[in-house]
This record gives structure tokens, sequence and C-alpha cells, in this order.
């Protein structure tokens, strides 16, 4: 496996300084699918910026392998890289870069030993999973393939951990209009940082469910108003909710409702647009789920020694577990400073990585 190590070191250095933010990946895109070509492999880039690889097995049922190509980041120039002995620095170098240079690898071995699959394979190097990206790449993905899908794996986070819980979502774009006016000579009219304000605190006051599961609120950001001397006429915020419980979801869905209810019912003119909508875990087999996250534990245990804890999360099995269908993300480095643009990742565990990565793949040509 040496040559191929060095190969993903290669590729890394090649992709990290490429922008890559959720909905603009093209850049990525078609880097990984001329890389794929030079190679010989078949690919393709679906509409929505999703490189995709099928390799057809002997059953049809199908196993995605993912790793999402974007980053938080809104760069469309190249990004900085730099590296000392220890570690490589870059904004999005771990996340997911790295993830996508070792599944990337891994295929490479793939093709370069010649042998098939016992289950059709899916190797997805996927758009827009972070931030308002929305996972629109996997939903893309589950929409075409999902009927056969039997299993899912992303690559993505450190490797002392699998998520195994789906967190989901909802997030909104919040925009209250008012006549507004001069703050002395209009004096009493309607002011719309009042009504939004009125609003974040009735949602700062809401109580959670105590069952079911971790529920969360936010408002990530505000912003509105002209001077100091004018009537805010508008005002807007991002807010959202966050559940491992889709029946908590659909409590605090109402209590959101019925809080914009409550703004509009200052009078003021409030347009709530969903921004974001990433679904919780349903139906899915727990055995089928136990035995996949025992699978990937044992495999990263293997090759780093530590031990592997479970966690829930915001990742591409948001899809797919909606969907009743067993996933499971799977830490594949390590490093630190993640959705930061001091991020950085451990030089010693790429060679783990790709080898995580290559066992889990392989064990469905067994």
């Amino acid at each position: 496996m040496q040559k191929y190590y060095k190969l993903a070191n290669t590729l890394w250095r090649e992709l990290c300084i490429i922008p890559a933010p959720s909905h603009h990946e093209e850049k990525r895109a078609e880097y990984i699918f001329n890389k794929l070509r030079e190679w010989g492999v078949a690919a393709e880039i679906d509409a929505a910026r999703n490189v995709i690889v099928k390799l057809d097995g002997e059953k049809s049922d199908t196993v995605v392998f993912e790793a999402h190509t974007d980053v938080v980041f809104p760069d469309t120039e190249p990004l900085p890289f730099w590296e000392d002995e220890k570690n490589v620095y870059c904004p999005g170098c771990g996340d997911d870069t790295v993830s996508v240079i070792m599944l990337m690898t891994v295929l490479k071995h793939i093709i370069d030993i010649g042998t098939k699959p016992r289950n059709t394979l899916l190797i997805v190097f996927n758009s827009c999973e972070e931030g308002l990206g929305n996972l629109k790449g996997t939903k893309a993905v589950m929409e075409k393939y999902g009927q056969e899908v039997v299993a899912f794996y992303t690559f993505d986070g450190h490797y002392d951990a699998v998520a195994n819980v789906s967190v989901g979502s909802h997030r909104y774009k919040v925009t209250v209009k008012t006549e507004g006016g001069h703050s002395y000579s209009k004096f009493g009219n309607k002011s719309a940082i009042d009504v939004i304000s009125r609003g974040i605190s009735r949602i700062y006051d809401l109580e959670i469910p105590k069952s079911g599961g971790k529920t969360t609120y936010n408002v990530g950001h505000i912003s509105g108003g002209t001077s100091v001397n004018t009537i805010a006429q508008q005002a807007e915020m991002l807010c959202e909710y966050r559940s491992v419980s889709y029946d908590n979801l659909m409590y605090m869905k109402e209590r959101f409702e019925e809080i914009f209810e409550y703004m509009r019912s200052l009078g003021a003119k409030v347009e709530v647009v969903k921004v974001g909508d990433r679904p919780c875990m349903r139906n899915v087999d727990a055995e089928k789920m136990r035995e996949m996250t025992e699978f990937a534990k044992a495999v990263q245990a293997k090759h780093t020694g530590i031990e592997i804890s479970e966690q829930s999360g915001s990742t591409d099995c948001n899809i797919p577990h909606s969907m009743g269908i067993p996933a499971v993300c799977v830490g594949a480095y390590m490093g630190g400073g993640t959705h930061t643009r001091e991020e950085w990742v451990e030089k010693s565990s790429l060679q783990k990585g790709v080898n995580i990565v290559r066992d889990i793949v392989m064990h469905y040509f067994e």
C-alpha cells in the first residue's frame, strides 16, 4: 500500500487549495472527474455536482460510500496551504478534503487489483454537505438510487468516533417589515427591530421537550435598521431548531410557527423562508445499525489502537436514515480547528485513515 499512501499525499496537496463553497463545487468535481479518467475509471458528474462511480457487483443490492467535496469557506480563489513536520494546515484540509482523497486513493487501489465487489457499489464524491448546502448532493444520490441501497457509509470527522444517530434540523430566514420612520417625528411607529427582538425573546423562553433525545434551538444571525435616528423598517434573522427525535422536531416546528404568528400580530409583515431541512432518523433497523456501527468501530480501533466512541451528528447520513436505510459516518483522520481558517490535520493520521477507508470498502469484496 506504500505507493497509495504517497498518492494520497499528492492528491491532498492538490485538492486542498481548490475552493469549493457549498453549491459551487464545480472546480473540485472537475479535478476529481479528470483524475479518475486518467486512471481509466468511468465516472459521471450529475446535476448536483456529485462525482459518481458505479461498480457493478454480483448482487444489485447497493452500498454507498461518500465523502463530501464542499467546505464552509466562501473563497473563490485558491485556499492557503502550508505545513510543518507534524501537520498540514489549510481551511477545509480535514473537513472533508482528506476523506475525499482517501476515498479516491482506495478507488484507485480497487481499479488496480481488478476485483469485482460482492454488492454493487456507489463511490460518491458529493456536494453540499455543509451548512445551507442542505445535503443537496446526497439527496440527489438517494432520489436516484435509494430503492436499491441497503447500506450507506460516509467518511467525515476524526477517527476516534462513529456518528450513528442523525440530528435533524429546520432552519429559517425571517424578514420583518414595518412602516418605520424618523425616530423623533414618527415616534410610536412600529419598529422591525422591536418586533424581531420580541420574537427572539420568545424563542429563548421556549421549554424544550424533556424526553425523546436532545433538542436545541438557536438564533445565529440578526441584522436590520438604517441609523441611530431611524425607526427600523426591516430586520432579519436566521434561526433553527435541532433534534434527534422526529416528534420533537414537529413539536419545535409548531412552537416556532406560533412565534412567527405572534410577530405578525404585532402589526408587522413577517416573511418566513425555510432555508434548511435536514431530516432525522426514522424506522431504521436497530440490529443492522448496531452491526454496521460495531464493524466500523472495529476497523478504526484496529488501525489506531484507541477506543472509539459513538456520537450523534448532522451528516450525509441524515438522508438515508430518514428513508429507513442503515448508515454510519466514519471518522478517518485526526486534527483540529474544524470550520476555522486555522484547520489542521496530523500527517501521521493519513496512512491510518487510508487503511480505515480501504478495509471498510473492501469488506464488500470478500
